[in-house]
């Protein structure tokens, strides 16, 4: 479901992906959209999310394909600790052509990360889930 903090949503479209996979994109309507130009349209979650630790830090790279959306304008990174959410905002990265965000992960923990693509409040549905659980420092397995 569309997820807005100041208008109400419209309905949940699809959209057919050049790999004939079919992704959720949420479709909006808002009344704050039309004075910058926009009185209706759809953002589609980014893609192919992946979560790897780097080598030797304590740093955890979050990378993804980014979304078809022409509306979108950037990405909110949101983590759990628990496989399936809850989800908490963790950063947001500006820019629809941006491909990744580097977080922090403490020794013998599991995150679960998704992407979420963004245009002023409007959120598209949630990206697929990417985990990992901190070994050692710099070594993560998939979680």
């Amino acid at each position: 479901m569309l997820a807005s903090r100041n208008a109400r949503p419209v309905a949940l479209a699809l959209c057919l992906l050049a790999t004939g996979a079919v992704a959720a994109a949420a479709a909006f309507s808002s009344a704050a959209s039309v004075a910058e130009g926009v009185a209706s349209g759809s953002l589609a979650p980014p893609t192919g999310v992946a979560a790897n630790c780097v080598a030797l830090t304590n740093k955890v790279t979050v990378s993804w394909t980014p979304t078809i959306s022409p509306l979108a304008r950037g990405y909110a990174v949101l983590r759990s600790t628990a496989t399936g959410g809850p989800y908490s905002l963790i950063a947001t990265v500006s820019g629809s052509a941006s491909t990744s965000y580097t977080d922090t992960i403490g020794l013998l923990q599991t995150q679960y990360y998704v992407v979420e693509s963004t245009r002023d409040n409007w959120t598209s549905p949630i990206s697929n889930q990417s985990g990992v659980h901190s070994i050692s420092l710099g070594i993560c397995s998939a979680a």
